[in-house]
């Protein structure tokens, strides 16, 4: 079966897909999605609305469409699942292994008796080839079928591409299997905001699950916004005035990597601190100064202008506010094998990143 019998639209794309499967094309109304929307007049997957983003600056407008923390939250008992995905233009970054920057991985969540949720690997859907799969690749999209052990219904978590922008997703099922909402995020906590750099983005993990907010989610069942942008993020007006829009329950300030300079962080960043706790008057903040510090002369000087923010809101009474010092976040050993590239985060970089950061989200009292 061609999946343009389905969806008419697809039948440019050159995709062919596995016979005697029910096709959900995303988002659905069996499927929970979460960190992105969807945009039917666009046709892509966005993070914050289009009409935003062109104004905050031509890198996040264009970065907006990159899917950095989309996931999709489902149940099935399903013994294989299909994913048909279309691009505008697949990229696979030097640095970045195909999986991380255009790849879906698929988590298979159980929760306990105890409420807690446990994860183990079900599928990984990569651009490029495989082995004892079906799969069929055209100019700017893939469709793969993995197989999917276990029996009975089941939980799954799907997380969507770090560095690759999706104009449309299709989940293949078995026609006689079911499905259904998955696991449900801790309704007493709203979600957590983390605005930055590539760093932010996910650059360079392997997977789209690494990157550290996923870690945090993941150990505490808390959704998560990912308002990362490389080398977008520099603190505009515009970008604040969203920001502090948004209704979360930590708002993470991490855009120092982004920052040209210091004296750039000095004009912006008491700046979008004070508007986010304008509208947020008790909302935790979370000031962070970057990871890559071994190798930034400037570095020093840029955290002094971070942790002078966080300084002064305490003098000024306000006891929600955090900080974390860059130069630890990647602990105190073996930190050259943290990075890709001597910048980037490499999984070590990220779960070191995520261990930091979860103990100060835990000092807030919001988990």
């Amino acid at each position: 079966m061609k999946i343009e019998e389905i969806y008419p639209d697809f039948a440019q794309k050159g995709l062919d897909v596995t016979p005697n499967q029910k096709f959900y094309r995303i988002p659905d109304e069996n499927f929970d999605l979460y960190g992105v929307f969807y945009d039917a007049g666009l046709c892509r997957f966005l993070r914050m609305p289009q009409s935003v983003a062109d104004t905050v600056n031509p890198t996040v407008a264009l970065l907006n469409g990159y899917t950095a923390g989309g996931r999709i939250r489902f149940s099935t008992d399903a013994d294989r699942m299909s994913v048909t995905v279309s691009y505008d233009t697949l990229n696979v970054y030097c640095h970045m292994t195909a999986l991380g920057s255009g790849g879906f991985v698929l988590l298979e969540e159980k929760e306990g008796p105890d409420g807690r949720i446990t994860y183990k690997q079900a599928a990984h859907f990569i651009p490029g080839h495989y082995a004892n799969v079906s799969e069929s690749s055209g100019p700017n999209g893939y469709s793969v079928e993995k197989y999917l052990p276990g029996e009975g219904m089941r939980n799954y978590i799907l997380y969507m591409p770090t560095y690759n922008d999706v104009r449309d997703l299709v989940i293949g099922l078995p026609e006689d299997a079911e499905c259904g909402h998955g696991l449900k995020y801790r309704q007493d906590v709203k979600p957590i905001l983390y605005y930055g750099s590539s760093i932010t983005e996910g650059g360079c993990s392997s997977r789209p699950d690494i990157p550290y907010q996923c870690f945090i989610s993941r150990w505490t069942n808390t959704d998560f916004i990912n308002l990362g942008f490389s080398a977008g993020a520099l603190g505009e007006q515009t970008a604040a005035d969203y920001i502090a829009a948004l209704d979360v329950s930590v708002f993470v300030c991490d855009y120092d990597h982004n920052a040209p300079n210091a004296g750039h962080l000095r004009a912006t960043h008491e700046r979008l601190y004070k508007t986010f706790r304008k509208k947020h008057p008790h909302t935790p903040v979370i000031f962070m100064s970057k990871p890559d510090f071994d190798g930034d002369p400037t570095a020093p000087e840029r955290r002094e202008v971070i942790k002078s923010t966080y300084e002064k809101a305490l003098s000024e009474g306000d006891e929600n506010v955090y900080f974390i010092d860059g130069e630890r976040l990647f602990g105190k050993t073996d930190r050259e094998c943290c990075t890709v590239d001597g910048t980037h985060p490499n999984d070590i970089g990220f779960l070191r990143m995520a261990e930091t950061v979860y103990a100060e989200l835990q000092k807030t009292g919001v988990l």
